[in-house]
């Protein structure tokens, strides 16, 4: 019982926080939300090749999140991806792991 109101704390917190902080409008599903999108390079050496790559990331709220994401469609900024990993951090808020559709 005492979790109801923490809950709702915690919806409005993660509301303002999105409505404050996001940097993209993400399509998942059909479904459009605000998000935070990430999209950092990385460069590494892999003996002696060198190697870069990136991982997208989506953060949004997990209520925005379809029930079993992995494998369904994501749009940002007008680029595809798919669905790779959902991570949910117990907060309210998940992390979607995207690979791009080429």
């Amino acid at each position: 019982m005492a979790s109801a109101p923490f809950a709702a704390l915690e919806s409005r917190v993660n509301n303002a926080v999105f409505a404050r902080l996001s940097n993209a409008v993400a399509t998942v599903n059909g479904v459009t939300a605000s998000a935070i999108f990430d999209n950092g390079y990385s460069a590494g050496n892999l003996g002696g090749m060198a190697m870069a790559s990136t991982q997208p990331t989506l953060a949004l709220e997990t209520a925005d999140v379809p029930a079993s994401p992995v494998g369904l469609s994501a749009v940002v900024g007008g680029v595809s991806y798919t669905i790779a990993e959902h991570q949910p951090d117990g907060t309210g808020v998940s992390t979607l792991f995207l690979e791009r559709v080429l």
